[in-house]
């Protein structure tokens, strides 16, 4: 397998780590597999390997780990605006005075007529 087949694949399947495991724990794993494959007898394997640490080390890859569901499976559209509907956020009194204040000079009694 080339690197560029483990970029597409999920890096943690790759090092054989779940996808909360700790930074030190997918260290050891990365480590254990160096030692299992080193680069002089099996130079596919490796950059595979490294590839797939050095993905799981990537910030935006952490950061995405962190902010998805951790089901594997997405929340759909409707099923997120069905929960919006049953409890939609709640407006602030700022906004809804304001509301009531967005009239024309002209419209107001007392305005000035020209």
């Amino acid at each position: 397998m080339s690197a560029e087949a483990s970029s597409t694949s999920d890096p943690f399947q790759t090092l054989g780590v779940p996808h909360d495991a700790s930074e030190a724990e997918i260290r050891a794993r990365y480590l254990d597999l160096v030692k299992q494959h080193p680069p002089e007898r099996d130079p596919d394997r490796f950059r595979e390997i490294r590839a797939a640490f050095d993905a799981a080390k990537d910030p935006l890859v952490i950061a995405r780990r962190l902010l998805e569901p951790p089901s594997d499976k997405p929340p759909s559209w409707s099923d997120a605006i069905a929960a919006e509907k049953q409890s939609p956020p709640p407006l602030q009194r700022a906004f809804l005075i304001s509301l009531g204040n967005r009239g024309d000079a002209d419209n107001k009694p007392g305005g000035s007529a020209g």
